[in-house]
């Protein structure tokens, strides 16, 4: 997957990250070709090879289709879990760390209909931070305010279908 430098992709544990420079660097003898990324929240610094970015997981920003499956994923009914809460708990930890976007929408679809809202509950903060995680991207990928993507996947989240007029 080529990038380019000054490109916004998406790390699955940093989130966004800007391409501050591909470049060529020898490690250990071997010649190979490296993105330089920066967080776009704490400025972190991070370089990849380029021939491991398919293993990190790096990827472009969702496109306007993808974004349609996304919300489409927080609509979708919702699991009846047989899983005791702590077994549950470790389902959804498991989940997020998989780093992938369709597991994301599943921890955050079954906590909004099912599980605990309260700020100290385990749930309730794998909620913010799915949540928060999802909403940065889709506000980049809709060119929205991320206040607006949080918005718009409660929305969805919930059953009732959220706005999709703004994504066309």
């Amino acid at each position: 997957m080529p990038f380019c430098e000054g490109e916004t992709i998406i790390h699955p544990f940093h989130g966004p990250l800007r391409v501050t420079r591909i470049a060529e660097r020898t490690v250990g003898g071997h010649a190979a070709t490296y993105l330089n990324l920066v967080t776009l929240d704490h400025k972190l610094t991070i370089s990849v090879p380029i021939d491991r970015a398919g293993d990190t997981r790096l990827r472009k920003i969702a496109s306007h289709e993808r974004v349609q499956t996304i919300l489409d994923l927080l609509r979708a009914p919702s699991v009846v879990s047989p899983l005791s809460w702590t077994r549950r708990i470790s389902d959804f930890r498991e989940r997020l760390n998989t780093g992938h976007i369709d597991e994301l929408c599943y921890v955050i679809r079954e906590i909004s209909r099912t599980g605990s809202k309260a700020p100290a509950s385990a749930e309730g903060k794998m909620l913010r931070t799915a949540r928060t995680t999802l909403a940065t991207e889709l506000g980049l990928a809709l060119k929205i305010d991320r206040r607006d993507a949080e918005k718009i996947i409660d929305s969805a989240a919930k059953g009732s279908g959220g706005s999709t007029t703004m994504i066309a």
